[in-house]
């Protein structure tokens, strides 16, 4: 009896040390990404982008925010007849609403961005432009509200805030420069 649970405390430490390192590994992986604000919006759209069949790396992606950041988006209807609506998302959420980009070969690509800062807390407007590879979703641009921390250490976004440009509102000249 002894032996057995000498076991299975050796094989529980054996998993919490391995655990612990491939999440060691995964954040040194991903530790350029988090260098600066730059990097980070890079990081972002590479890894929301890419062919058809390309699983998108949603590790990657969840190292680029923080744990309690916060999804919002806003939309009118086709029209244009109805007001603007928003839908906040986790997380969980947010990633499980990527999950048909290696379906279609999603891109979207930054155009220009605009960063203020003070302090620990930057703010980034980033317009872009996306399309699908399939042709299913109809090609357009918009602009991303970025709230970055900054740790001393790393980049983190806190939150996402977009919206798709549309027959209303177009995208000021401001924010298309490069």
């Amino acid at each position: 009896m002894k032996a057995l649970k000498f076991i299975a405390i050796i094989y529980i430490i054996i998993a919490s040390a391995s655990i612990q390192l491939n999440a060691q590994s995964k954040e040194v992986a991903y530790s350029n990404d988090t260098k600066s604000v730059q990097n980070l919006l890079d990081a972002y759209y590479d890894c929301i982008s890419g062919p058809i069949g390309e699983k998108r790396d949603f590790e990657r992606l969840r190292n680029m925010f923080h744990p309690t950041a916060k999804f919002t988006y806003s939309y009118w209807n086709e029209d244009e007849t109805e007001a603007s609506v928003l839908v906040f998302k986790t997380i969980d959420e947010y990633l499980s609403k990527l999950n048909y980009m290696d379906k279609k070969g999603f891109y979207e690509e930054e155009i220009s961005n605009t960063q203020n800062q003070f302090g620990s807390v930057i703010q980034v407007f980033s317009s872009y432009k996306y399309h699908s590879q399939d042709n299913s979703i109809k090609p357009g641009r918009g602009i991303t509200s970025y709230e970055i921390f900054f740790d001393g250490k790393r980049y983190w976004f806190t939150s996402m805030f977009w919206m798709a440009e549309n027959k209303k509102y177009k995208i000021p000249e401001t924010y298309l420069k490069d």
